[in-house]
């Protein structure tokens, strides 16, 4: 019986998380706020992002996206067992690659930089505030 609860429990977890957070997002201004508290950094690769739009709502619903689902993850990954975590990797996986997709298809440019053709590159990663001294 042990087993069928901790499925059930694992069920429950992914669809309340996939109900009260990813569908219910607060307003991007809230969302803008809360991803700046996450502490995503943009380090610049090739050209210059100064042109580009980061406060673009796309963006930041993206990233608002990916630190919940970083919160979600760090949370509840070892809570249950080995049987479960399979699952619960697999809807983590298949959320972030989501996730990660749109991040790469937004458009960041404004249409006056449209007409400049520079390639710009740029990583975008949380920085670990859990690290201890």
């Amino acid at each position: 019986m042990k087993r069928q609860n901790n499925t059930v429990d694992l069920l429950l977890t992914l669809a309340d998380f996939q109900k009260n957070i990813l569908e219910k997002r607060p307003s991007v201004e809230k969302m803008f706020e809360e991803v700046r508290m996450m502490h995503f950094k943009i380090r610049p690769l090739q050209g210059d992002v100064s042109v580009l739009n980061l406060k673009e709502t796309q963006l930041i619903e993206t990233l608002w996206n990916l630190g919940k689902l970083d919160e979600f993850f760090r949370k509840h990954q070892g809570r249950f067992s080995s049987d479960q975590k399979e699952v619960f990797f697999r809807f983590f996986d298949e959320l972030h690659d989501r996730f990660q997709s749109q991040l790469n298809k937004v458009n960041l440019r404004s249409m006056k930089e449209l007409d400049f053709s520079s390639t710009i590159e740029m990583e975008i990663f949380k920085e670990d505030t859990s690290k201890t001294n």
